[in-house]
């Protein structure tokens, strides 16, 4: 029998989120551990093993990736499910290895509150890309500088120019960034369908 498929392997892992959502994490990471010793290699429970492992210190962020993988996993065919493991893999240890210095904010049109940010605003970052690539202009600001939206449109159009220049991990890392601005509504649910596509 194929280890994908192994029926032990998937009742560890099923009920290995079910003890991460009543946030049972010692338990969970004892289903998911027990999981890959059937297959190393299994996505879902690397996955749910490193969630387990970091929600105690990262609690919000581990929800947001949680959320993510729900979200993507949902909203997308089977036959791309290993894509999107692999993807939210790779975000989780990014975010492990440094990733989380990225920052992003949405603050209402107010000048003082803008003001009291340690921030550039996205109608400024936009201006700096007139002179400069935004590939050049995002790697620079990327680990230093929080950018300040004060419209969902403005996110939005941030999002599809990370798509359009294949900056994907990233793209999802600020969907979970501002996961409570966005709530995963229409135009985050189609931006994570064509993120999808192209990992």
């Amino acid at each position: 029998m194929s280890l994908n498929n192994h029926p032990k392997k998937r009742i560890l892992i099923q009920k290995g989120f079910k003890a991460f959502e009543i946030e049972e994490y010692s338990k969970a990471m004892q289903f998911f551990s027990d999981a890959l010793r059937l297959d190393a290699e299994d996505l879902e429970a690397k996955i749910g093993l490193l969630l387990s492992d970091m929600i105690n210190d990262f609690p919000k962020e581990t929800q947001g990736f949680y959320e993510l993988y729900k979200t993507m996993i949902a909203n997308n065919p089977r036959s791309l499910r290993k894509k999107i493991q692999q993807s939210i893999l790779d975000s989780i240890i990014a975010f492990d290895q440094g990733i989380e210095k990225i920052s992003a904010v949405f603050c209402e049109d107010n000048e003082q509150k803008i003001d009291e940010i340690n921030g550039i605003l996205y109608s400024d970052f936009k201006q700096m890309c007139e002179n400069s690539s935004f590939k050049e202009v995002f790697e620079n600001l990327i680990f230093s500088t929080k950018i300040i939206f004060t419209k969902k449109e403005d996110f939005y159009d941030f999002l599809e120019t990370l798509l359009e220049n294949n900056f994907v991990d990233f793209c999802l890392q600020y969907i979970e960034n501002m996961k409570e601005a966005s709530l995963y509504d229409l135009r985050i649910k189609d931006i994570l369908q064509r993120a999808v596509q192209k990992l």
